[in-house]
């Protein structure tokens, strides 16, 4: 049987944090809370994170992306993330858009 295991740690919490709080999506600070606690949290499993080497020096904070991949030993990282794409792999985690893992992950 075929799963997939969303992998966070605490940064990309924050980020989600940070960027749910983005007038756009008109949350209270609770609502951002229980979103987290309940509909992430649940269903994710939280990695460790020690701080890595550089992989995206047009924008450093994506690096929280690969570290997390690395540190949980994900299969893939998928991400719509220009910068993230265009490394294509990092280490032995190949860098996937949605659609393009959907399509691996049918022909596994």
């Amino acid at each position: 049987m075929r799963t997939i295991v969303l992998l966070v740690s605490a940064p990309i919490v924050l980020e989600y944090q940070r960027v749910l709080a983005y007038p756009k999506f008109d949350l209270t600070a609770e609502e951002i809370r229980a979103l987290i606690e309940n509909e992430l949290l649940p269903y994710a499993e939280v990695v460790e994170v020690k701080k890595s080497d550089r992989y995206v020096p047009e924008d450093p904070s994506d690096d929280k992306f690969i570290d997390c991949a690395l540190a949980g030993k994900a299969d893939y990282l998928v991400t719509g993330d220009r910068h993230l794409l265009a490394l294509g792999q990092v280490e032995d985690v190949p860098i996937l858009t949605v659609t393009s893992f959907l399509s691996a992950f049918r022909s596994l």
